[in-house]
């Protein structure tokens, strides 16, 4: 008997010492319980960074589910080891072969490159937290693509670097192309007249899940950046207005989007439901040379989609029925939300915005291209005669790239004009930026800072690994200072802190003031240098806008 109290006494004593680093472990971020069941992260390279890979937010989306809102995630059993990227969502593969520009900068390493199949609607959460207490902010990222491919575990978004710096980094998938954006009048009979924005409803689907879950990996659902570049900017400005969206984030970052906030008087933001159907219709004609019900269309595999001709002739029955755009449905977007002209659209949401200065010379630019001189006076008549001291080229090979140039020096014009008028209108704070940093390597002198060359900086993410660039301290230096700002932004609304140099918001009072990263540092400014073509684009946007200076308080 003595000794069976011994032995009782004696694991009494050690379950005493075991209990108290059990209950720690039990409140660390290891493993999370989400809509599904419970998924367990892994450790990465940088210390108190643990990664969730591939984490379902919602069904799968294939047969029955396809052109479908969002299905509730399916359950699984047990703990499901998040090690392993997602799969991509359906989309064309091979769209970027290595050899090619897109191919040999992003694309280059199978470890980045997931299976693609309709199982991807799923995310990947990068957290620094300790404790599901730790209560951090949380960015949301969505991807670029030209709605028609691209995915969340791309290299560029490799975020532990960034969230280190206190925040929650989730990169999200979203169905593109023909998944993402169909419209005809077979689906919108099916939905009381609303269908397409399947896109749309997946982002919205994935904050939903942030506000439900990203507690448990140590966030805090009430403190919700969205971000997103190129078609992941166009798609982060509609879920600005989109009354889905509303009260499920409050800071929004618009990367590389070509446009602002503002619609030209008489312009339209989507295009209308009935000229979608009309056009969703012609289109499944064009493909399949007769009208298919939804049936037939939901049981066809997809990848013979891509491959099979399509009944006009012009391209694959995929590729006719592509639709990259979103739709005025009433539901996820109506006539006023999409209005950002509107005071106090944007009330409560902070905003940084802004873009690339070479976002064409990747966009299928040529390093050795030329322009005749009847055709650049064409093509920079837009400006009336007005850009002729500004835009004066010595020879058909500058007149080439001077115009491609062009291109992003309109566009800034375009985001700075929005902010002031976003400032002016609403109870925000807009702040915006240019990215003139030239990439190493790579034909640098044409390229420039291309389209997407910013990623590698704010997601602070270039590494020292074959295939990449070879960066350099001036890249690093310049990639941790956009990362702290991007963080800071993400935390507070503003992107200002202890040692990063001043970036005053954009305002008429302001002069429109930016923050320009190039030559390896940050600068606020409030002209390019060159201000004859600067002070050009400000007044081109003002005038398309229907906006004057003074609208704006804006003094140069």
């Amino acid at each position: 008997m003595r000794k069976f109290l011994s032995i009782c006494l004696s694991c009494a004593m050690l379950l005493s010492c075991v209990m108290p680093a059990a209950a720690e472990q039990a409140e660390t971020v290891d493993i999370v319980k989400v809509e599904g069941g419970l998924v367990q992260g892994v450790d990465t390279e940088k210390e108190g960074v643990k990664l969730f890979k591939g984490v379902p937010f919602a069904a799968d989306t294939s047969g029955e589910n396809r052109w479908k809102a969002p299905q509730p995630v399916e359950p699984w059993e047990g703990v499901r080891l998040c090690d392993t990227w997602g799969d991509q969502v359906m989309q064309e593969p091979d769209l970027n072969p290595v050899g090619t520009f897109w191919g040999d900068e992003f694309y280059f390493d199978p470890a980045f490159t997931p299976e693609i199949s309709e199982n991807g609607l799923n995310l990947n959460v990068y957290t620094p937290a300790k404790t599901p207490e730790d209560n951090l902010p949380v960015l949301m990222f969505v991807h670029g693509g030209g709605n028609n491919h691209g995915h969340a575990s791309e290299m560029e978004f490799y975020a532990t670097e960034l969230a280190a710096k206190g925040i929650i980094v989730v990169t999200v998938q979203y169905r593109v192309s023909t998944f993402g954006f169909m419209v005809n009048s077979q689906l919108a009979e099916e939905n009381d007249g609303i269908c397409g924005n399947y896109a749309m409803l997946d982002l919205i689907k994935a904050l939903e899940w942030i506000h439900e879950y990203i507690a448990g990996f140590g966030g805090n659902p009430n403190e919700v950046t969205i971000a997103g570049q190129s078609a992941g900017a166009q798609n982060v400005t509609a879920l600005l207005r989109s009354p889905l969206a509303k009260g499920l984030f409050n800071k929004a970052i618009v990367q590389s989007g070509f446009a602002g906030f503002l619609a030209e008087e008489g312009s339209k933001i989507f295009k209308d439901m009935e000229t979608a159907k009309a056009d969703g219709d012609q289109a499944i004609l064009d493909a399949f040379g007769e009208m298919k019900t939804l049936e037939e269309l939901r049981a066809m595999d997809p990848f013979e989609m891509m491959k099979t001709p399509a009944a006009c002739g012009k391209g694959t029955v995929y590729s006719v029925l592509s639709m990259e755009r979103q739709v005025l449905d009433g539901y996820v977007f109506t006539e006023e939300s999409v209005d950002l002209n509107r005071d106090g659209a944007l009330d409560g949401i902070d905003i940084i915005i802004g873009g690339t200065s070479d976002e064409i010379t990747s966009l299928g630019g040529n390093p050795d291209g030329t322009m005749d001189m009847e055709t650049f006076a064409k093509m920079m008549s837009i400006y009336g005669d007005h850009y002729k001291t500004a835009y004066d080229p010595a020879d058909e090979q500058e007149a080439y790239r001077m115009q491609l140039r062009s291109n992003s020096e309109m566009t800034l014009g375009r985001y700075l004009v929005s902010a002031m008028y976003a400032n002016k209108h609403n109870d925000t704070n807009v702040y915006t930026y240019y990215f003139s940093q030239k990439l190493p390597g790579r034909n640098e002198d044409f390229y420039g800072a291309f389209h997407s060359s910013e990623l590698w900086y704010l997601f602070n993410s270039m590494r020292d690994v074959e295939g990449q660039r070879e960066w350099t301290e001036g890249d690093h230096a310049l990639a941790d200072q956009m990362s702290s700002y991007v963080a800071n932004f993400v935390k507070t609304g503003d992107p200002n802190g202890e040692g990063l140099p001043q970036w005053d918001k954009c305002t008429g009072e302001n002069s429109a003031s930016f923050m320009e990263w190039g030559s390896s540092k940050s600068e606020c400014k409030t002209t390019t240098e060159n201000a004859e073509r600067f002070n050009l684009n400000m007044d081109y946007n003002l005038n398309a806008y229907g906006l004057t200076a003074e609208d704006l308080g804006y003094t140069r």
